[in-house]
């Protein structure tokens, strides 16, 4: 029975490692360069990146069955990156993305790499939303496309 048990367990984990990359939003002609699903909702947020040029990366929203929102499109301009330091100590910053459609900006955000925030702002209720890391990636990620962008010469807010 233990011979049985043992290959069930491991194709359980095969499975549930499956099911972190899931809230990709990103087509298969692109590169995930982060994704989470945000706490209390089915939906995620990506940053994808074009398999055949690197300087276009897009904001993707909703779900994998049904992205709500790509960015940027034809009627809006490409993302901006921002680095800002709030506090006196030289580990206390701040790194984000922002795109933005209209009068409405998408800003990707995380504080040390430690969390990453969506934020909606220029609707009637603006809303900030917390990415769930026990399903998708960490701050660290985020990080690593802003410094990514940052090198691809991304212009700053």
């Amino acid at each position: 029975m233990q011979v049985i048990r043992t290959p069930i367990f491991a194709g359980i984990i095969f499975m549930a490692s499956l099911s972190v990359n899931a809230a990709s939003l990103c087509s298969p002609e692109e590169k995930s360069l982060f994704s989470c699903q945000l706490e209390d909702s089915k939906k995620s947020v990506s940053l994808c990146q074009s398999n055949t040029d690197q300087k276009q990366i897009f904001y993707k929203f909703g779900t994998p069955e049904k992205v709500e929102i790509t960015l940027p499109n034809e009627k809006s301009p490409k993302p901006k990156i921002f680095f800002e330091q709030f506090g006196p100590s030289s580990s206390q910053w701040m790194k984000g993305v922002v795109f933005t459609s209209g009068k409405v900006e998408y800003n990707l955000s995380t504080p040390q790499g430690i969390s990453v925030q969506l934020t909606v702002d220029g609707i009637k209720k603006p809303f900030s939303m917390t990415c769930d890391f026990e399903k998708g990636d960490s701050g660290n990620e985020l990080s690593d496309a802003y410094d990514l962008m940052e090198k691809l010469k991304f212009k700053k807010r």
